[in-house]
């Protein structure tokens, strides 16, 4: 996940800035963002102070390293309270498949990938990929897919981390390769790496057509309160909606937020963001649209390299909470 700050001290920089729509009255939703609150997250913290969410009482909770959507989401559903949270769909279907957890996605924040693989030899295929590649906890399974089943043979992955924006490591050369969000690490090595470079997208030059940054909570909650659910989906891509057409505002409510973002920076990564959200599917289905197609390959995917066994894909998502926000 993208945010320049990721390598601050982490007391400093996970600020888990809590706020609530000013007028709200009505139910408590907490959602928890994958990483720090920036500029892939600004659909919620612009949702709450625009008031797109409605009478919905709206928590917005910041993650960072080693903090698992996932484990917050549950920790909260089985304390009983309504919480959605965002993550990758690999690790929705992961969660359910080995610790039986009854996750669902219900919108995809992002209808193609936004990683990019930095590498400083030109790759013709994914086979060409061996060597060490660092990735972010939680974010081995596109590079492992892409290779496939015997990857292990070809690459091994180790934690990314080094100033600036967790590519310092691979700047140095301690490692061939790397990965870079759209939105974030590649406009950093953009600036900061003098040498030549190779920059390549999962989704346009590897042909990985998965969604991420995916909306989930769980099955129960969806059950009880899928009106909460709908209203909270429709907010959320409201806030998306208004951060892109008013970008120095919404850089400024990030700020709000999270003190140690550079607010040029997350303005500059929002014409990526807008390119994976804004397509041609979600301009006749609304944002957030959930695609079976891209599930479909997602599954055959992670299948293919050993990756997931026996997951039942359509388990995993449902498409009744349409968000009716149309770019």
């Amino acid at each position: 996940m993208g945010g320049l700050k990721r390598v601050l001290v982490l007391m400093a920089a996970l600020v888990l800035v809590v706020a609530t729509g000013v007028a709200a009255q009505g139910p408590r939703v907490s959602v928890i963002e994958a990483w720090f609150i920036h500029n892939e997250s600004m659909g919620d913290p612009v949702g709450v102070e625009k008031g797109f969410f409605g009478n919905l009482q709206v928590t917005v909770i910041g993650g960072g390293p080693g903090l698992s959507p996932i484990d917050r989401v549950m920790a909260k559903a089985r304390a009983g309270e309504i919480v959605l949270g965002v993550d990758y769909p690999y690790n929705i279907l992961e969660a359910r498949e080995k610790q039986k957890l009854p996750l669902v996605v219900v919108a995809h924040d992002f209808q193609k990938s936004a990683i990019h693989l930095l590498s400083w030899v030109p790759l013709k295929s994914p086979r060409d990929v061996k060597g060490t590649v660092a990735t972010w906890i939680g974010y081995d399974k596109q590079i492992k897919a892409m290779i496939g089943p015997d990857w292990a043979a070809r690459i091994k992955v180790v934690n990314q981390q080094g100033d600036p924006a967790t590519i310092g490591a691979w700047m140095q050369k301690k490692v061939q390769f790397a990965h870079a969000m759209g939105y974030n690490e590649v406009l950093v090595a953009k600036r900061e790496v003098k040498e030549k470079y190779y920059v390549y997208s999962y989704a346009d030059d590897f042909g990985m057509k998965w969604p991420e940054n995916v909306l989930f909570t769980t099955e129960e909650i969806i059950r009880k309160y899928p009106q909460v659910i709908q209203q909270f989906v429709a907010g959320h891509y409201q806030g998306f909606q208004y951060a892109f057409a008013n970008r120095q505002e919404a850089a400024d409510i990030l700020f709000k937020y999270n003190k140690n973002l550079d607010k040029a920076h997350e303005i500059a990564g929002m014409d990526f963001l807008f390119s994976i959200m804004v397509t041609a599917a979600t301009k006749t289905n609304g944002l957030g649209y959930v695609d079976p197609a891209a599930w479909e390959q997602l599954g055959k995917d992670l299948a293919r390299a050993g990756l997931l066994k026996g997951a039942k894909i359509t388990a995993a998502y449902s498409t009744k909470f349409a968000s009716g926000v149309k770019p």
